[in-house]
């Protein structure tokens, strides 16, 4: 799943989304087509990022790294975005779900509270990478996540960016950051 790199990095390996249900799902948005189940998260996901368009029309096509220059990899992205809306539509954990909907009342983009829990998320999955079971497992801590997600729900949008480690609210795609 992980596992460290000479230069003290970790590398976390997630199962992403099939790239060729993206491509079915891709077809049916552009076809205009009803979306169904978890067809709605990768929908809506996709559709977040129009900056990705071309690569999404290219799915399946080449093989290989799918990392653009900036570092981002589309597919990685679009699959925690999936993640995360699985999380608050399924309220697993609870925390997931109160934490969006108190985002919202407090003024947030939709778009930037999924990038709020990603970053959030992204934070407890390496810490748990970092301190593995002495069998070598992985043990993501959902009641440390939920945890943090009910720290960070109340702040002011900068104060939680801030927690997060960032001077100002991130552009979602736009230089560093989720």
């Amino acid at each position: 799943m992980s596992q460290p790199q000479n230069d003290g990095k970790v590398v976390i390996e997630l199962q992403g989304i099939d790239k060729r249900h993206l491509a079915y799902v891709w077809e049916k948005m552009k076809r205009g087509d009803e979306l169904a189940g978890q067809e709605i998260f990768i929908g809506r996901s996709m559709a977040d990022h129009p900056q990705w368009f071309p690569h999404f029309e290219t799915i399946g096509l080449l093989e290989g790294d799918d990392e653009l220059p900036d570092g981002t990899n589309p597919f990685a992205h679009v699959s925690l975005h999936v993640l995360i809306g699985s999380q608050i539509f399924n309220q697993n954990p609870p925390e997931a779900e109160t934490f969006y909907r108190m985002r919202l009342r407090k003024g947030d983009e939709q778009h930037a509270i999924i990038h709020m829990m990603i970053e959030t998320f992204q934070r407890h999955l390496l810490w748990a990478a970092q301190h593995r079971g002495p069998d070598g497992q992985l043990n993501f801590d959902m009641g440390a996540y939920a945890g943090t997600l009910r720290k960070l729900w109340h702040l002011k949008t900068n104060k939680l960016w801030r927690r997060l480690g960032y001077a100002e609210p991130p552009v979602p795609h736009e230089g560093e950051g989720p």
